[in-house]
């Protein structure tokens, strides 16, 4: 009898024994398997990051390798034909009320496309937003790269940095017989002392048509104007001390309007810039 009881508890110690080494080597194998599962997704996570990196070479290839003028290269996707590996491209201006699109003004444009690596496994979006300030064109980017649902993100831009000068525009405009005047002053105030660089103080007008980048075409004549033609004209300002600006115009034409933007530049090269003052020959 004690031989029987004996034997007994030897086989429940020898299960108990079993369960707690099934334990020990499921916790194991769970382990294992979360950090294979980890160490997978490092190397997932690496090729989505460089398939974003590929969508930002893309863009820069684009951007650097192709432009018309001496505007961004990027606008060149928005051409039928121009980029057969962007897909699902589209271009839209931010701003509808402007142009912007076009490869030859390129100021204004929202882009979107994506590029596919491995044929729906490894892949990327772009969203690039490409608009001016202060005349100088800049892009914010962002690309977003894919592979086995795992995905990263690249983002940049190259905004200009904003003056703390504060710009007071006005322009009148009268006729004197036979002549057309426009005035056009700017009152600067330089509240932190950085200073401003008076030589480069620029206007631009345009009207009487589209503005075509900075070139004029058909350029309008001093007399009889060819209608419709560009009146895009851009030149600096005066200084006249105390912070004022000045300059007359006279190649308007009455009955039109006329759209002025204002830039100007203080000591640090940081830009200001006032906006769509319009006036009309009366």
């Amino acid at each position: 009898m004690l031989n029987n009881s004996q034997k007994g508890v030897s086989l429940i110690i020898t299960f108990f024994i079993a369960i707690i080494i099934l334990f020990i080597v499921l916790s194991i194998s769970t382990l294992l398997y979360s950090e294979i599962k980890v160490i997978r997704n490092m190397g997932n996570s690496m090729s989505a990051f460089y398939a974003a990196e590929s969508g930002v070479e893309k863009v820069l290839y684009y951007d650097r390798k192709m432009p018309v003028g001496d505007t961004r290269g990027i606008c060149n996707i928005c051409t039928p034909g121009a980029c057969p590996d962007c897909l699902g491209y589209n271009c839209e201006p931010l701003d509808t009320a402007l142009v912007g699109c076009n490869p030859e003004t390129c100021s204004n444009c929202k882009i979107t496309f994506s590029g596919d690596i491995i044929q729906g496994k490894k892949y990327y979006n772009i969203d690039a937003i490409v608009n001016q300030q202060c005349r100088i064109s800049n892009i914010n980017l962002n690309s977003y790269g894919f592979y086995e649902n795992v995905s990263r993100a690249i983002n940049f831009g190259s905004d200009i940095k904003v003056s703390s000068i504060v710009m007071s525009p006005s322009a009148t405009a009268d006729t004197q017989g036979q002549s057309i005047n426009m005035t056009i002053s700017v009152t600067i105030s330089d509240l932190d002392g950085i200073g401003i660089k008076d030589d480069l103080v620029t206007v631009t007008i345009s009207g009487l048509g589209t503005e075509n980048g900075n070139i004029c075409e058909p350029e309008c004549d001093g007399g009889g104007h060819q209608d419709p033609c560009c009146m895009y004209r851009e030149f600096a300002l005066t200084p006249q001390g105390n912070g004022i600006y000045r300059k007359q115009w006279n190649y308007g034409k009455v009955g039109e309007n006329y759209t002025i933007n204002i830039f100007a530049l203080d000591n640090l090269g940081y830009c200001v810039q006032v906006s769509d003052v319009t006036i009309t020959y009366e």
